[in-house]
């Protein structure tokens, strides 16, 4: 996530990331709460992946089950909308990049982009 804004605008967000109602990771503009990597079982896991705005209908709920074998690593980040500032501007909607990378035993690892 690009760094915090100045002054208070409607595009303020928090970012999270929750498996079963639990959160694992919560971002906002100028902390990171929770760990930047959390350490999930192999098998099948639906996440939710959300973005919280002042304004409610200018956020972004999406689930996303993924399957992960022993030694994948999944990596999911976010740029949300956010004001914009003069060397940059802002995407127009919540951008969400959601990676894979599995692990190969005896091969290395190999990634799939998702979404």
């Amino acid at each position: 996530m690009r760094s915090s804004f100045r002054s208070f605008t409607f595009k303020w967000a928090i970012v999270l990331i929750e498996r079963g109602g639990v959160e694992l990771c919560h971002k906002d503009g100028t902390t990171l709460r929770g760990p930047k990597f959390v350490d999930l079982s192999p098998g099948a896991h639906t996440l939710t992946f959300r973005v919280v705005r002042a304004r409610r209908s200018r956020g972004t709920l999406f689930e996303k089950e993924i399957f992960l074998r022993k030694g994948d690593v999944f990596m999911a980040l976010c740029e949300p909308i956010q004001p914009n500032v003069f060397y940059r501007k802002s995407p127009e909607e919540d951008i969400w990049r959601l990676r894979k990378i599995e692990f190969w035993p005896g091969g290395g690892a190999r990634g799939d982009a998702e979404r």
